[in-house]
């Protein structure tokens, strides 16, 4: 598979199926009006936690996990300090550079990295003797990564995004208000229980809310655009843009190879893993949190839009450097 069909094939069903989604709340804004505030509480207090729990809940980690989980963490770190320095550069305020942080550090592995790894490690060259051998490390990988983007996102995310609006008191009220505080910890003493939760009365209605999530998150962010003047080229989206797409993976490539050579090796497909992941675009949510804290969220929404349509050409390339990188032989 050459770097034109890969692009061809990530655009068709990674990229489509959400444009698909975003569009109809486009549509039904334009039509009706909806209530963003309503979808924006419908989403943080019932669906992302159920979605999150179920996620977590069901995630499998294996001994490598910590390893992916380190490196996933210094990245998100350094995103945090690079894209802070970023914005004092250019100048701009508290709330802005919080927003910038946001947009950089949290990307959109729960909905769009996991779909990618599937496709990526079950075509080639990974497939052998027309099997799919590293398909399963690969989603293990990608699910051990998007845990810290939850967790961190849905946290200090929070937090970060009332920075210049609210007191540090008022965003730690406001971070401990929202279920996904609980619903991760919850989702991890769950595992430890002696039996399984699948079969119990509330799971099914769980399921179902857990399912609604992305659709209704694209809906959300439909409207949010229909209200927002996109320009994808101004210069302060175009350099979130950059730092999202090509710096970010840059760093986790860094990262990677030096946590390689000084700690010890890493299987391939996870350090793969750990690149690829970190080339996906900005998080929904973080349109969706800003729109939550009343912090830029016309800059938000550009952003993940900006940085959504463009890794359409980005992420193959960082494919095809992460496979070259960490080569499988």
């Amino acid at each position: 598979m050459n770097i034109f069909e890969l692009i061809g094939h990530i655009f068709m069903n990674s990229m489509i199926p959400i444009f698909i989604l975003i569009g109809v709340g486009f549509i039904l804004d334009r039509k009706f009006k909806l209530d963003l505030y309503t979808l924006s509480k419908l989403n943080f207090y019932i669906l992302l936690p159920t979605f999150v729990f179920r996620a977590m809940y069901e995630a499998k980690f294996t001994s490598g996990t910590l390893e992916i989980v380190f490196c996933a963490l210094v990245v998100l770190i350094l995103n945090s300090i690079l894209s802070g320095v970023v914005g004092k550069i250019q100048g701009y305020d508290v709330a802005k550079i919080a927003t910038l942080k946001n947009c950089v550090m949290f990307n959109n592995v729960g909905n769009m990295g996991i779909a990618l790894a599937i496709f990526v490690f079950t075509n080639v060259p990974y497939v052998i003797d027309g099997a799919t051998p590293y398909a399963d490390l690969g989603l293990v990988s990608v699910v051990s990564i998007m845990i810290i983007q939850t967790i961190t996102s849905n946290t200090y995310g929070f937090y970060q995004a009332g920075a210049g609006r609210l007191s540090t008191k008022d965003a730690l009220s406001v971070v401990f208000h929202m279920p996904m505080v609980y619903a991760i910890p919850l989702a991890l003493l769950c595992q430890l229980l002696p039996f399984d939760l699948h079969g119990l009365f509330f799971f099914a209605p769980l399921k179902i809310f857990a399912n609604a999530f992305v659709g209704v998150a694209m809906i959300a962010l439909g409207v949010q655009i229909n209200r927002t003047p996109l320009n994808f080229f101004k210069a302060d989206v175009m350099l979130a843009t950059s730092l999202r797409l090509v710096v970010s993976p840059l760093i986790a490539a860094v990262i990677t190879i030096l946590f390689i050579m000084f700690y010890g090796p890493m299987h391939p497909i996870a350090a793969q893993t750990i690149v690829i992941t970190y080339s996906v675009p900005t998080a929904i949510n973080m349109a969706l949190i800003a729109i939550e804290m009343k912090n830029n969220p016309e800059y938000a929404t550009q952003i993940v839009m900006g940085t959504t349509i463009l890794s359409a050409v980005t992420m193959p390339l960082f494919i095809t450097i992460a496979y070259y990188l960490f080569p499988l032989y």
